[in-house]
């Protein structure tokens, strides 16, 4: 059988091409070879040497001696889209595979017709590409299956020129350098017709795979996954779990849970609103934005100038057109050209009409303005390696935060060994300002990403809160302008050594919290043979709302009343001068 198909649009191409190195693999498992030999054909042949495209008899492949995968290396230009199709044999008839529909041009997601396989080489360094060994007639590598996202960017004002690309916990075990590259796996537009954008992975059939796509080339332009189809547990990835088939995702809207709407989507203004009063640390600030998913909130990137009310230390602004369903934001605040983000979570209200945000505290999700917030105070930072689940630690280890100047891994302050403990790291800042502050430790160079604390236990994450880019950072609400030590294990929220002690975790194992989350009431209970207790109970802002002084029993019951559904921390501080604090989570 000859070719079935042409090649539907012309390769892809930027400036700058020139030829590169492309290993194609096939797993011949179960098949016998023809006396023929095993090849290749496809619209690259012409570029790699052979007297024209589509020839099934010009490109051999071979085994050489790595069981039943054969291959063939050819240079030919990066940055193109490529069709090919292997044939048992050296010409079409019934050598040549039956393409299944999960690895076609074409599918559901394009609403194209092209029957051929797909590859996108999408590098241009001078080094060999290496593509799956995927089974003759197959979906995937021996072993695995096959995930195929299709997402539309439609509803985008503009796809990125830097192209397309999808972030994952996939992409080390599928040609990336390692996992959540934010520019190492671009997706393909397939059809010149629509804007549908495509990428085939190969995961283990029970893996839980995390993924996130964005219009551009690194995580500024990532979409703002919608709380409807996130993994949740404050994870804002998008989630598939596989199971033993292949599947190929349901096409949807960037930024969205379902297709794009073939309708206009309905529009609403909404004023934001938001308590500077407690953000005037070093002078106070230059100016005040709101960034936040779409278009119309800048994607997150420049924001948009919020106005001061009157003499008051409220900002506000409204923004029309925003589209309705949800709208997920930040507030930021900008001195000295750095951009001061709040910490926590994204903001996500609902929008189903014109309307007003409450007033909230910048850094708060606590309706209301301001608590008072104590003066600056002296703070030690320790972190502690010596668990055994602790990775060994790097030549550097770092603090970073939101309360830097400039914030995050730009501000980052090096730690180091205490004295006479091997794998224990402090440093002291000597005037922080904010009330309530983010922070984690890293293991080494602030640029790479897996360096950053993790907190991998998911059952142990209550001295975190989510970040708003898919991760947890550490939090801290200071009640008091007196000194305080904070210790914690590496990427846990057990407690680390503290000086002055002989031991390595002290209040925190001896006090337990329960039921979290709770709707009525929680009982915490303690074991460290303290005298007494004080117990002061927190909202997100650092307003203290409830206090009990010198408790002397061993199980306080905390009882909800007027207590409003939402996140508290719970400090408690016994007669040893021993600290402890314990997230408590109220539900309605």
């Amino acid at each position: 059988m000859k070719k079935f198909l042409l090649m539907t649009a012309a390769i892809a191409a930027t400036s700058g091409l020139f030829a590169k190195k492309v290993k194609f693999q096939v797993d011949m498992t179960g098949k016998t070879i023809s006396p023929n030999g095993v090849h290749i054909a496809g619209n690259f042949q012409k570029a790699a040497g052979a007297s024209d495209n589509w020839k099934p008899s010009e490109t051999a492949m071979t085994n050489g001696g790595s069981g039943n995968i054969y291959s063939v290396v050819v240079d030919i230009p990066a940055m193109a889209v490529y069709e090919f199709k292997i044939i048992n044999d050296n010409n079409w008839g019934p050598g040549e595979e039956s393409i299944p529909a999960i690895s076609k041009v074409e599918s559901a997601a394009n609403g194209g017709q092209n029957g051929n396989r797909w590859a996108y080489i999408d590098s241009s360094k001078n080094d060999t590409t290496i593509l799956p060994a995927i089974l003759f007639g197959g979906e995937a590598p021996a072993g695995k299956i096959a995930l195929r996202f299709a997402v539309d960017l439609q509803k985008e004002t503009a796809v990125s020129a830097n192209g397309v690309y999808i972030a994952g916990n996939f992409q080390g075990s599928n040609g990336a350098s390692g996992d959540w590259k934010p520019n190492e796996s671009r997706m393909v537009n397939l059809f010149g017709s629509n804007k549908v954008y495509e990428y085939i992975a190969y995961v283990g059939n029970t893996d839980a795979v995390e993924f996130k796509y964005l219009n551009g080339n690194d995580w500024p332009f990532n979409e703002s996954v919608p709380s409807a189809c996130q993994k949740g547990n404050g994870n804002q990835n998008r989630f598939f779990q596989a199971a033993s088939a292949s599947t190929a995702l349901a096409r949807i809207c960037f930024g969205s849970c379902s297709a794009c709407p073939s309708a206009p989507i309905p529009t609403y203004s909404y004023m934001f609103q938001v308590d500077m009063s407690n953000s005037n640390c070093d002078g106070g600030f230059d100016s005040v934005t709101v960034a936040g998913a779409g278009a119309k909130l800048t994607g997150f990137g420049a924001g948009l100038k919020m106005n001061q009310v009157g003499t008051s230390k409220i900002y506000a602004l409204t923004v029309a057109d925003l589209d309705s369903g949800e709208v997920n934001f930040k507030y930021r605040f900008h001195k000295n050209g750095n951009t001061n983000w709040e910490g926590g979570d994204n903001r996500i209200l609902p929008l189903t009409k014109n309307d007003t945000t409450k007033i909230t505290c910048f850094g708060s999700r606590v309706v209301g303005n301001c608590p008072s917030k104590p003066a600056p105070s002296k703070v030690t930072f320790i972190v502690d390696f010596t668990s055994p689940t602790a990775p060994p630690p790097a030549s550097k280890i770092y603090l970073i935060g939101d309360f830097t100047k400039p914030q995050w891994q730009s501000g980052a302050v090096e730690l180091t060994q205490i004295a006479g403990k091997p794998g224990v790291y402090s440093v002291t800042i000597d005037s922080i300002c904010p009330g309530k502050i983010s922070y984690k430790f890293m293991n080494g160079d602030v640029t790479v990403k897996t360096n950053e604390e993790s907190y991998p236990d998911s059952l142990s994450r209550g001295c975190v809160e989510p970040n708003g880019v898919g991760g947890f950072n550490r939090t801290f609400v200071r009640t008091e302008a007196t000194p305080v030590t904070i210790s914690y294990q590496f990427n846990g929220c057990k407690v680390g050594f503290i000086p002055g002690t002989n031991v390595s975790e002290v209040l925190a194992n001896n006090v337990k919290l329960y039921p979290n989350p709770t709707n009525d009431y929680s009982v915490l209970a303690f074991s460290d043979n303290a005298a007494s207790h004080t117990v002061n109970i927190l909202d997100l802002a650092g307003k203290v709302v409830r206090t009990y002084n010198n408790y002397e029993l061993a199980t306080l019951k905390i009882e909800r009343n007027e207590l409003k559904a939402g996140v508290y921390f719970v400090n408690v501080v016994n007669s040893n001068n021993q600290t402890a604090t314990v997230k408590l989570m109220i539900q309605e």
